[in-house]
């Protein structure tokens, strides 16, 4: 039978395994999701409009107004 030492033993060694595979679904998740997003650039008169993937640039181009 388990003494309370022991209870606490095994209560922090499951939360311990559970948080460490949490951790390394996460870390699977960003690298196989990819978090697409856009922002623009203005240069002079030059509107540049930016793909990011998790805050890193991919590419840039311009952007022209339509009237």
């Amino acid at each position: 039978m388990m003494d309370g030492l022991d209870k606490v033993k095994t209560i922090l060694i499951v939360t311990l395994v559970v948080l460490m595979g949490l951790s390394i679904y996460a870390h699977w998740h960003l690298a196989t999701h990819p978090d697409y997003g856009m922002k623009t650039v203005k240069t002079g008169d030059v509107t540049w409009v930016c793909l990011t993937d998790h805050g890193t640039t991919i590419g840039c181009d311009t952007v022209e107004k339509y009237q």
